[in-house]
């Protein structure tokens, strides 16, 4: 299975200013152009903008009618720009990583034979950033033109643009680690009925086979407790910090006596789900250790030279 058929979304990173990944004969690898440069400054200038917008003047989305709300909604605003220029960032530090990672888990796929038809999952997560980006188009120009562009003010216009361009960043990059991780739990599961159908259909079990097995299991796990971590950790840790505080904004605005409409309701909603899902997913996703577990149970079945465990 070549790497285009297992994360064909990760190419996208390079039109949005995120990384220089690049397909190259069916291989992942860094192809920086000009075109991705400048995509990536482009995005760089956007947050700089939008954090020196809302240093220059105490914004806030919506007037909280209490100075603790307002600070807090200011708070959050700053926070939009600091958060994603931190986990963009590091995501480009870690681009070399990335490749190597991409590499090694292609390699895993393809050495367990594991079809695309078994990876659904990943596709579906690309398919629902595409809706999310959709809906956060819809949603914004509503707000936009409802309250925060009635006067047209460059510093909101910035601020707006700014949180716009998170939404759409911030949730490809999870996207992309809860891709990652799905594959990887995917391999280990596959591993797994592989090594118990060797061990409860053979006549005589190959000591080699069982420890190239095992190997592989060994080897999944590596990625995910080394290489994932090194690639995404900081990633999600500036993600989740501005998501959980966005996340808090949202529900102190639904408890304001403003917002007692069924229609002002269904809106708030619509904002708070996307930005929950995205608090999940990864939790979601991140299933390796089960998996593991269960490839562990397996192991103890019998070991190759008969003994029982």
């Amino acid at each position: 299975m070549n790497q285009k058929r297992l994360l064909a979304f990760l190419h996208y990173q390079r039109y949005l200013g995120l990384t220089d990944l690049d397909f190259s004969n069916g291989l992942h690898g860094l192809h920086g152009t000009w075109i991705s440069y400048a995509t990536q400054a482009i995005v760089v200038v956007i947050f700089v903008s939008a954090l020196v917008a809302a240093l220059a003047e105490s914004l806030f989305y919506l007037d909280t009618q209490t100075k603790t709300g307002m600070i807090f909604d200011n708070a959050v605003i700053i926070a939009t720009s600091i958060s994603q220029l931190l986990a963009n960032l590091w995501f480009r530090a870690q681009q070399q990583s990335q490749v190597a990672l991409l590499h090694r888990l292609s390699h895993v796929v393809s050495r367990l034979q594991v079809e695309p038809e078994a990876l659904p999952h990943p596709r579906w997560f690309y398919r629902i950033w595409l809706v999310v980006c959709f809906l956060y188009v819809i949603m914004m120009a509503h707000f936009a033109t409802k309250t925060w562009l009635t006067n047209m003010e460059l510093s909101h216009v910035l601020t707006l643009l700014g949180f716009a361009l998170r939404c759409i960043l911030a949730n490809f990059q999870i996207t992309c680690y809860s891709g990652v991780v799905w594959i990887l739990r995917t391999s280990l599961r596959v591993q797994a009925d592989q090594l118990k159908r060797m061990v409860l259909t053979a006549a005589t079990i190959s000591s080699e086979d069982v420890a190239l097995s095992l190997k592989v299991h060994d080897e999944i796990l590596l990625l995910g407790q080394r290489d994932v971590v090194e690639v995404y950790g900081g990633v999600l840790v500036f993600l989740f910090m501005y998501q959980v505080m966005q996340c808090v904004l949202i529900f102190y605005l639904s408890s304001l006596s403003i917002f007692r409409t069924f229609k002002e309701l269904l809106f708030i909603l619509a904002w708070l789900w996307p930005m929950l899902f995205y608090l999940i997913l990864p939790l979601a996703a991140n299933d390796v250790l089960n998996q593991a577990l269960k490839g562990q149970k397996v192991k103890g079945i019998k070991d190759p030279f008969g003994c029982q465990k």
